[in-house]
């Protein structure tokens, strides 16, 4: 359970609140040890007072300490690992999902940007899984401001678009980067895909229009995790790859113009001028 999860984490619990039913849960037990307040309330008390369909026998209120973008990035700097960035992601779900990935893939961090779903929101918290409480995630940045700092210290930022990127297999992501996830509703901003310094998208088969953002960045963040494991694709080389269509977010439309041939570059990545 969270509260498990937020104690093993060494997370300052402030107090704790728990019906009968979760009297004897080695959490509360742990809680009560370590000297939390610990309040007894009647059953189905949390209900009431809680925005939970359905809420657990027990409830913590612990404290928050804020994490600005920039120690994430000079965290993704010094360990050379990638940066889950969610670009106006509103949706909790999404948002906790790719919280958890980012921990699972082995990513320096996340960032949610401005008009971003609160990371608060007891449905993004249960959605991590626990993985707040071990990843350093800042919220509130500013998109482009962001982009360019990563770009002053060197690292990279990779927008992901559903048509016209590199794939993401034929990208080499194994020094990191900013991994830039859209929206689910309109994907990420045109002046974020500008700002960047190439587009990603997922190749698909089928008929399948689009993925969801939870979806797409876990396989972005996992393909930066494969390579660091056994290095790029061993398919045919970045310059014989062409622009896909792919998929990064669920989108109702394109957000980017084609890549095309990669703008001449060398490795076929469309690339703004530094």
């Amino acid at each position: 359970m969270l509260l498990a999860e937020a104690l093993a984490a060494g997370v300052e619990i402030r107090s704790v609140f728990v019906e009968p039913a979760g009297q004897d849960l080695p959490a509360v037990r742990t809680a009560r040890g370590a000297g939390v307040d610990v309040h007894d309330v009647l059953d189905g008390a949390l209900a009431r007072v809680l925005d939970m369909p359905t809420p657990q026998s027990v409830v913590a209120v612990a404290a928050a300490d804020p994490v600005q973008a920039d120690a994430v990035l000079e965290q993704a700097r010094s360990a050379r690992r990638p940066v889950m960035v969610l670009v106006e992601v509103q949706d909790p779900g999404n948002a906790g999902t790719l919280v958890r990935v980012a921990e699972a893939a082995g990513c320096a961090g996340v960032v949610l940007t401005e008009r971003s779903v609160d990371l608060h929101n007891p449905k993004t918290v249960r959605a991590t899984a626990g993985a707040l409480f071990r990843l350093p995630v800042a919220e509130g940045a500013d998109a482009l401001r962001l982009v360019s700092a990563a770009d002053g210290m060197g690292i990279p930022s990779w927008a992901t678009v559903r048509d016209g990127g590199t794939p993401i297999d034929a990208v080499d992501l194994r020094s990191g980067g900013l991994l830039l996830v859209g929206s689910e509703s309109h994907g990420l901003p045109t002046e974020v895909v500008a700002a960047s310094t190439g587009r990603l998208s997922i190749p698909m088969e089928g008929a399948v229009e689009s993925l969801n953002a939870a979806v797409a960045g876990a396989l972005v963040a996992f393909e930066a995790a494969r390579q660091r494991r056994v290095g790029l694709g061993t398919g045919p080389g970045p310059t014989d790859r062409e622009p896909v269509r792919g998929s990064a977010v669920a989108l109702g439309h394109d957000v980017s113009s084609p890549v095309g041939d990669g703008g001449g570059g060398s490795d076929g990545i469309e690339e703004r001028s530094r």
